[in-house]
């Protein structure tokens, strides 16, 4: 599971991650997977309690492989962000990440 935490942006509960070798596009159809709806393609997908926005990063040089980065945060009640990262912890593990 990739490591994350809770932290607060004006006393709301919210969580960022930075996710690697994915594209907003892949991210975004996981968080569809647990129930988000797309309001804005590959940028902002909100579902029952909670809402996700996506930004694409600068990506990362390994050598002569560069890997994308997406910058994700989410918002919504401390019980709905446990419920949604564990599943995208596992769903977002990928190589070089």
């Amino acid at each position: 599971m990739i490591p994350w935490r809770i932290d607060y942006v004006d006393g709301k509960p919210m969580v960022h991650i930075e996710v690697r070798s994915m594209s907003p596009w892949q991210v975004e159809r996981y968080l569809v997977k647990l129930g988000g709806e797309v309001k804005a393609k590959d940028s902002y997908i909100v579902g029952k309690g909670w809402e996700a926005r996506l930004q694409r990063g600068e990506p990362v040089a390994l050598g002569a492989l560069r890997i994308g980065v997406v910058h994700m945060d989410l918002f919504g009640d401390e019980a709905t962000l446990h419920a949604l990262m564990d599943k995208l912890s596992l769903w977002l593990m990928r190589g070089g990440g």
